[in-house]
């Protein structure tokens, strides 16, 4: 009498567990999406470094206008944007998407004037606000007045929404429900002693 003995058979499962292939795809495709979202990241930071310096000499040639009274004319924000902040520019900008606000700075002994002019853009939970940044809110610069006029470039960001999570202050914020970057400029200036001009009439009121 023989006796058979039995013997599992594993051969084809431990062939499958050794079968390593399409792995290497599969980890490409895993460290892929973060390898892309870093890199539009460092775009994202590169090319707004690109337009704050833009944004920062245009604005710095704009309120050379404000400051000698030669903006007299101006009615609005849109107005200022328009005839003297966006053309000073290299092209990068979309003119719809500025905004600007002239303030008059009073320094007093907690706020000097190095307070005002490290401002950041006005983002409150996340969210912009451009409230103050308004067309209507705009006003112009009289005689010897000391100002600030900041400046802001809204454009959608690149940023995917998981790094846009994770760094909201950084690379975006929310504004009308989606992710935008901001770049934000401002300049300090005293205004000249300057003359008002007939030209100022209906104009935008000073600060």
């Amino acid at each position: 009498m023989s006796v058979v003995q039995w013997r599992p058979r594993f051969g084809g499962f431990s062939r499958r567990l050794s079968d390593r292939r399409g792995t290497t795809a599969l980890e490409f495709a895993i460290v892929a999406v973060v390898f892309i979202g870093l890199l539009i990241s460092i775009f994202e930071l590169s090319f707004d470094f690109l337009l704050r310096a833009d944004l920062e000499s245009a604005l710095h040639q704009a309120v050379r206008q404000l400051q000698t009274g030669n903006a007299q004319n101006v009615t609005n924000g849109n107005g200022f944007v328009n005839s003297y902040l966006c053309p000073n520019g290299f092209g990068l900008f979309t003119c719809s998407n500025l905004y600007v606000r002239v303030q008059k700075i009073t320094p007093s002994s907690t706020q000097d004037y190095y307070n005002f002019t490290t401002g950041l853009p006005p983002v409150t939970g996340g969210s912009l606000d451009l409230t103050a940044y308004s067309s209507a809110s705009f006003c112009n610069a009289g005689p010897s007045e000391l100002l600030l006029v900041s400046a802001l470039y809204v454009r959608p960001s690149w940023v995917p929404n998981f790094f846009s999570s994770a760094l909201p202050t950084m690379m975006s914020v929310n504004f009308a429900g989606s992710n935008v970057q901001v770049t934000y400029a401002a300049v300090g200036m005293v205004s000249e002693g300057f003359a008002l001009t007939p030209t100022a009439q209906g104009a935008a009121s000073s600060c």
